[in-house]
């Protein structure tokens, strides 16, 4: 990731490497970025569910 002196943001594989996009905004960046993998799974552990149906109780 490059950050350029105007705000703008780039995605490169490398340190001199031609870059993946066009300059971007960062909002524009950070869903051009989740756009290229899926997220990963969220681990969910048995507390976290007890904890959750606990907030939603309220």
């Amino acid at each position: 990731m490059t950050v350029t002196g105007s705000g703008h943001f780039l995605l490169s594989e490398g340190a001199g490497n031609a870059p993946l996009n066009a300059p971007m905004e960062l909002d524009e960046f950070v869903a051009f970025v989740n756009a290229i993998a899926p997220p990963a799974p969220r681990r969910v552990s048995k507390l976290d569910v007890a904890f959750e149906k606990q907030l939603t109780k309220k």
